[in-house]
């Protein structure tokens, strides 16, 4: 079993890599195919943060997936979605950072509870069981397919069951002790204040 990356703890109940990795991807292509389902996005018009003084400009002309980068699932989410769409324009950002923190509050979102990723598609924010659809709809086939496909789960069903890989997620795949941050490749890939 090849060991992760230095700086993380891990959870005592899942170590297997290969089941690790099958998790992560099944996850994130949930994570992504929620954002895509029929759900309603939160209600907001669209980019109305950028009429919000306390939320720093930043470039929103691409989807970008705000995620824990504390999180050993959310990092290894990221990280899986990067291999599989490496000329993706997707880009993603930690939610330790400011821009990410200022978004969430501007949709009464807490930062520090982080209980929902949220992926930001042409101005429209997308949480829980639709956020996982709207990742994966940024990325190719056949996780576009799957997020097609993931619309068929009732929003109620979907969200109860990001909600319950939300509350475990720290004991089953443990946490970072610092921060995810971009090597010089994948820089391009990430949203910077």
């Amino acid at each position: 079993m090849r060991p992760f990356a230095a700086g993380y703890r891990f959870g005592s109940r899942i170590n297997c890599s290969k089941a690790y990795g099958f998790i992560c991807a099944c996850l994130t292509a949930t994570s992504i195919a929620t954002t895509f389902s029929l759900a309603h996005p939160m209600p907001a018009r669209p980019y109305s943060y950028r009429d919000d003084p306390a939320v720093p400009a930043f470039d929103d002309s691409s989807p970008i997936v705000v995620f824990d980068g504390l999180c050993v699932l959310c990092s290894s989410g990221v990280a899986w979605m990067m291999r599989r769409d490496p000329t993706s324009t997707t880009r993603f950002a930690v939610i330790q950072d400011p821009v990410p923190r200022a978004l969430y509050r501007h949709y009464g979102l807490d930062a520090d509870a982080f209980d929902t990723f949220m992926v930001l598609s042409e101005g429209v924010p997308y949480t829980r069981w639709s956020g996982v659809l709207a990742a994966a709809r940024t990325m190719p086939q056949p996780w576009r397919g799957l997020a097609a496909a993931g619309r068929l789960i009732p929003d109620i069903i979907g969200d109860r069951l990001y909600d319950w890989v939300q509350r475990h997620r720290l004991q089953w795949f443990g946490s970072r002790n610092v921060c995810r941050r971009p090597s010089e490749a994948e820089k391009a890939r990430f949203l910077t204040a």
